[in-house]
């Protein structure tokens, strides 16, 4: 198998399982929210201080400001997030709120039973080297400059 093979092999695999997931988890879990949506929940939580512009979540994201802003306004609607308006809808500031907080909590609470299932399949010395080679894979993607 040649590295074009591997590499093409790699990254087909990676869109099967996160579109499975995603899927899966939309459907049985999120049910109220998109995964973009938990996505941004997810994202002021575990990975980003509160608050962010809409440019700054949708640059992290990979996404069209209009789309990120879209998903903003539909969790600000429930009470997730609130926002400031900017000079532009680039600059509108996103703040998660306790509600939100609470929320992305009761999520991760209901995926339980699907990580614990996926866990008992595949042991978790495994799963931590594929996060590790997944991770230096973003991490170089995170900062190849943009076209």
């Amino acid at each position: 198998m040649t590295l074009e093979d591997t590499l093409l092999g790699l990254f087909t695999e990676i869109a099967i399982v996160e579109h499975l997931a995603r899927t899966r988890v939309e459907r049985d879990v999120l049910a109220d929210l998109t995964s973009n949506q938990f996505g941004i929940l997810n994202y002021f939580v575990r990975t980003h201080p509160s608050p962010d512009t809409v440019a700054g979540i949708a640059w992290a994201f990979q996404q069209e400001e209009d789309y990120t802003l879209g998903n903003a306004r539909l969790l600000a609607s429930r009470g997730y997030v609130a926002l400031t308006p900017g000079v532009t809808d680039r600059d509108t500031v996103v703040t998660l709120t306790e509600d939100g907080r609470r929320a992305q909590a009761e999520h991760i609470e209901r995926i339980g039973p699907e990580i614990r299932q996926l866990v008992s399949e595949i042991p978790s010395d495994e799963l931590q080297t594929a996060y590790r080679v997944l991770h230096d894979i973003r991490l170089v993607l995170d900062n190849l400059p943009d076209r």
